[in-house]
């Protein structure tokens, strides 16, 4: 009798060791794919970015070059204009955020990457059995 309710126990301890593997795997399959979905996002923002960065540095170029037409200046010389200034800090700005979301998609690769380990010791542990 002892020996049945044993072999009962063992299997249930084995069926619920089991079933929790694969719920923490499950989740973790579940939050790895938020990331990529969180990096896809953060690239297209990245994208975004850089092509307003590449517009405002040709809108600046151009300032620049009718300013010096306007003024027909022959040397190099400090402009002071609110529009070139605005343009200038605009650019920083940008350049700012892009930094700060190369830095969020870094983190989270190497999220992804610590995660993905996790499922891969998941997976080991669960073939030992």
């Amino acid at each position: 009798m002892f020996n049945v309710v044993s072999n009962q126990l063992k299997q249930l301890i084995l069926v619920s060791y089991y079933e929790s593997l694969d719920a923490c795997a499950k989740h973790l399959d579940v939050k790895i794919k938020a990331m990529k979905q969180y990096i896809s996002y953060l690239t297209q923002k990245r994208c975004h970015l850089s092509k307003l960065i590449d517009k405002y540095n040709l809108e600046l170029d151009n300032k620049y070059m009718d300013k010096i037409d306007d003024f027909k200046i022959t040397c190099a010389k400090k402009l002071e204009d609110h529009d070139l200034l605005w343009l200038q800090k605009q650019i920083n700005m940008l350049e700012s955020e892009l930094a700060k979301i190369d830095e969020a998609m870094k983190r989270t690769l190497d999220q992804i990457a610590n995660t993905i380990a996790e499922r891969t010791m998941l997976t080991q542990m669960n073939s030992l059995l």
